[in-house]
């Protein structure tokens, strides 16, 4: 019996293969087709059958449906900013796990952006006003977040300082997402929105301190409102979020005196080798090597060459890790953040959304569903 073929529109597989960065070949090799008979479903000339129309919408990440529909979508989203991995410069191609991740972000900040509407909590996330200044913006972030300079330097740990920042993002109405993509994926990329605005950080590649600085460099995009094109980055703005992220982390009136007390002996200039100074103001400050270079070199304390000593691979590692049980729940709230978990939640209290819609867009199953919630509450 011949295998049924599904009448799909042409239009909408180029759309979505073209969205996801997939070739006809590679399609065809992930199916393990032909390359000529994906060629013939993009012409028209044949149609997939039902179970490659199945294999077709997973290796694309697209529901089978929308491959019915007469047109795509009015507009697609372009992330506002797009932070490149380690050791990439210039222009690059976004890779298919990458552009599937900003396609679920920005799902989520639909979801998001819609639950509001409907729960009248659409008020708007109020950024704070722009200058060029990173000394001064770096001022009136700390304070809008309410930011402790004495916490953040007691802390812990280099994971509680991210920990700390993301909340204070998230309670302000920010999404805030935890990617885990490979090492030469994206560190971040944010996605702006006037109600709610999307950071998104990779933890694949990226030693724990520089975590907070890739959430703060995003941050960084939203504020200045740059419409970037994400395969192109513009390396001033580029420049000017690494200043702000590392002004915010590692204030002057804090640093200074440190350095001059703990490491240059009454001056502030660190030599070009001197990684025992990078490693003691990391560990003070909880920022990255990285971070840290940064900031000395933008206040003229270091060289360039200091910063080349610290991106070599393995200068920074971490230390420990979480010992809890990675349970989906835990999974669940560490991926999504507390604003899309908590929306989501409050949008089916309200009856705007059905039970399986809910474990839906969580991912979760109904005991899973519970149990994320009490840990919710226990989140605050």
């Amino acid at each position: 019996m011949p295998a049924v073929k599904m009448s799909i529109n042409p239009t909408m597989l180029a759309w979505a293969m073209q969205q996801a960065g997939v070739s006809e070949q590679q399609l065809a090799s992930d199916l393990h087709v032909a390359p000529a008979l994906v060629s013939a479903w993009l012409s028209g000339e044949d149609q997939p059958s039902t179970g490659q129309l199945r294999g077709i919408a997973k290796e694309l990440s697209r529901p089978t449906s929308l491959f019915f529909l007469p047109r795509p979508p009015a507009a697609a989203v372009t992330p506002t900013a797009f932070r490149s991995p380690i050791a990439s410069t210039g222009a690059r191609t976004l890779s298919r796990n990458e552009l599937d991740e900003i396609r679920k972000a920005a799902r989520r900040q639909k979801i998001v952006g819609w639950a509001q509407q409907q729960l009248d909590l659409n008020d708007g996330v109020d950024l704070p006003q722009f200058t060029p200044d990173v000394e001064e913006l770096a001022r009136t972030v700390r304070k809008w977040l309410e930011w402790r300079m004495d916490d953040q330097v007691k802390a812990t740990s280099k994971t509680a300082v991210t920990k700390a920042l993301r909340a204070s993002l998230e309670d302000r109405g920010l999404i805030v997402l935890q990617l885990s993509m490979g090492d030469d994926h994206c560190r971040g990329f944010s996605i702006a929105h006037r109600s709610v605005p999307v950071i998104a950080y990779n933890t694949k590649g990226q030693v724990a301190a520089a975590r907070s600085f890739t959430i703060l460099h995003e941050l960084g995009h939203l504020i200045k409102n740059e419409q970037a094109v994400c395969e192109k980055p513009n390396d001033a703005t580029e420049r000017w979020c690494d200043e702000f992220a590392s002004a915010f982390l590692l204030p002057r009136r804090y640093l200074e005196p440190y350095v001059r007390l703990r490491i240059g002996r009454g001056r502030t200039r660190i030599e070009d080798d001197d990684l025992d100074a990078v490693r003691l103001i990391s560990n003070r400050f909880k920022a990255s090597y990285q971070c840290v270079a940064l900031r000395l070199i933008k206040l003229g304390w270091a060289n360039w060459k200091l910063y080349d000593l610290v991106r070599k691979p393995g200068t920074e590692v971490d230390l420990g890790f979480s010992r809890e049980a990675q349970t989906t729940p835990v999974v669940r709230l560490r991926e999504y953040g507390s604003t899309y978990v908590r929306t989501v939640l409050a949008a089916r209290d309200r009856g705007l959304l059905s039970e399986t819609d809910t474990r839906k867009y969580l991912d979760v199953n109904g005991d899973q569903l519970r149990t994320l919630e009490r840990r919710l509450e226990n989140v605050g």
